[in-house]
């Protein structure tokens, strides 16, 4: 399967890991964000923010499974854009599969939409997409 995370960007070591997870179940990554440089210095240069932004979001219409980790501290910026095109897409053609890992913090009504599904941890997910697929 074709894989998608979206995260907060302080939790990129938690990603990371989920990453190493999926990779070594035999999944693909269909974008690895958390290789960039910090963000805010990509936010000095438009060019640079909007070639990311785009990678993203790439990243999102290529996937089969979309994961969002949702127990960061911090909220979210960009991982909320990343659950809307995964929502649109998923309403519109029924793909990508849908999840929410970890806890609800900085809850949202968008995280209660019927497509997703909610998991504890990303071992639950792969063990279920590693199923299907």
């Amino acid at each position: 399967m074709k894989v998608f995370i979206s995260g907060q960007v302080g939790d990129k070591a938690v990603i990371r890991r989920a990453y190493a997870a999926l990779r070594a179940a035999g999944h693909t990554i269909t974008h690895d964000w958390t290789i960039d440089d910090p963000i805010a210095v990509t936010l000095e240069n438009r060019t640079e923010a909007g070639r990311r932004a785009a990678k993203d979001l790439t990243g999102v219409v290529g996937c089969d499974v979309y994961i969002l980790f949702s127990d960061n501290e911090k909220p979210g910026k960009g991982m909320y854009a990343e659950l809307g095109a995964a929502l649109a897409l998923n309403e519109t053609s029924g793909t990508p599969k849908l999840y929410i890992v970890g806890k609800l913090n900085h809850l949202s009504v968008f995280y209660l939409h019927p497509a997703i599904y909610h998991r504890g941890t990303i071992e639950e997910v792969i063990t279920e997409i590693t199923v299907a697929s």
